[in-house]
């Protein structure tokens, strides 16, 4: 959620200095590896405010390893200066998440 929203301000102070009314809006949506020592949590909720449309929650070991995997995963695309990767926007895609909407 906290890429979204910062994803949003940027968006949105770039309509801002050219003069438009801000055009973006965050989805609220939230995707969340949460690493506990060997094992962990991992869960989807869109929108993360209720009432959601999903809800989706699994924990075991393998979490902790997706948890690796993807901080070096995004370290890497920090590091490349590649915020939004083609990779990323596909799965989003097939998932049916999406990060940002419009205002309009």
């Amino acid at each position: 959620m906290a890429e979204t929203m910062s994803t949003v301000i940027v968006h949105n102070i770039m309509h801002e200095m050219r003069g438009e009314a801000p055009e973006k809006c965050g989805t609220w949506n939230a995707i969340c590896l949460a690493d506990m020592g060997d094992t962990g949590a991992a869960f989807v909720a869109l929108p993360q405010i209720p009432p959601r449309n999903v809800t989706w929650y699994k924990k075991g070991k393998w979490v902790h390893q997706a948890k690796i995997a993807f901080e070096k995963y995004f370290l890497r695309k920090m590091r490349k200066g590649n915020t939004d990767s083609i990779f990323e926007i596909f799965v989003l895609k097939v998932l049916g998440i999406s990060k940002l909407q419009s205002d309009k």
